[in-house]
């Protein structure tokens, strides 16, 4: 009876009734036209391996490629074998007729990669006719960017893949000492430098196949990382946006080592510690986020 009576005597007071509606009408207008979340996309930190990893093109290549040239001026007979077909060391692949038939044999047990001259005809000394190659040994050329070449040593493991079948273990031979000049695709002045890789090559893997390598220049066990796209410079340190309590909060980190999609981190964050991923203007310190 007595929160009965409270009531009554509120609704009977005039003041009492005008502040709950104020009150409420407060609550409402907060409710309507409190600031909205940004939309973000949301990454965390975890514990696990890091690696450093230069992605690039690359194509197969015969390790030893033997190409057989006419040894004088005569006429060529025809070639009669095939691209693709195997030949035996000591093998007469070609004739060219001069004062006498002038035989030239592979040099080695192979196959044919490509015929440069397969017709019967006049021919000169030193003019290509045919390419010989063993495709069981195989390695891979890719061309890597000056700066990531830098990380890539002889011996780093690499993965193939994008070939048409399963990925492929294979490791760093060489890198070049000298880089070259290469336009890209989008007509930039790139500086590149040699890689090659040594590979076993799979049944189905041939010359000049293209393939995706994915060398890994660096790798570190039991570590915390988390995803590149969270990172932003503030100042000349490293930070990121945290997510608490659904807010961003702006926290510096430092950071060991960055790859495309992971970066190694030292200090700052925790493993489980949410982080916006891509942040844009809209994100800023204490804005809500979803």
């Amino acid at each position: 009876m007595q929160l009965k009576e409270i009531l009554l005597n509120l609704y009977s007071n005039k003041i009492a009734r005008f502040s709950a509606v104020g009150v409420l009408l407060l609550l409402i207008g907060w409710w309507i036209f409190r600031p909205k979340p940004v939309q973000a996309d949301i990454g965390k930190v975890i514990k696990g391996t890091y690696q450093q990893i230069v992605e690039e093109e690359g194509t197969t290549r015969v390790k030893e490629k033997f190409t057989l040239f006419s040894p004088v001026n005569g006429v060529l007979q025809r070639i009669e074998k095939h691209v693709g077909e195997k030949v035996d060391k000591g093998e007469t692949i070609a004739v060219v007729r001069w004062d006498y038939d002038r035989k030239i044999k592979s040099p080695i047990t192979g196959s044919i990669l490509s015929i440069q001259r397969e017709s019967e005809g006049p021919i000169a000394m030193g003019a290509p006719i045919l390419d010989i190659g063993n495709t069981s040994s195989l390695e891979i050329v890719c061309d890597v960017l000056t700066q990531d070449s830098t990380h890539i040593h002889p011996g780093d493991p690499v993965l193939i893949e994008g070939w048409g079948g399963e990925p492929i273990q294979g490791k760093v031979k060489l890198v070049e000492p000298a880089a070259f000049t290469k336009i890209s695709s989008l007509g930039v002045e790139e500086q590149r430098v040699r890689t090659i890789i040594d590979i076993t090559p799979p049944k189905g893997l041939g010359d000049s196949f293209r393939v995706q390598a994915k060398i890994i220049s660096f790798s570190k066990d039991n570590v915390l990382i988390l995803p590149t796209a969270s990172l932003f410079r503030e100042g000349e340190n490293w930070a990121v946006f945290k997510v608490v309590k659904g807010k961003a909060q702006k926290t510096n980190v430092k950071i060991e080592a960055r790859s495309g999609k992971f970066s190694l981190l030292t200090e700052g964050l925790q493993e489980g510690d949410e982080v916006v991923l891509y942040p844009t203007e809209e994100i800023q310190n204490g804005k809500r986020v979803k």
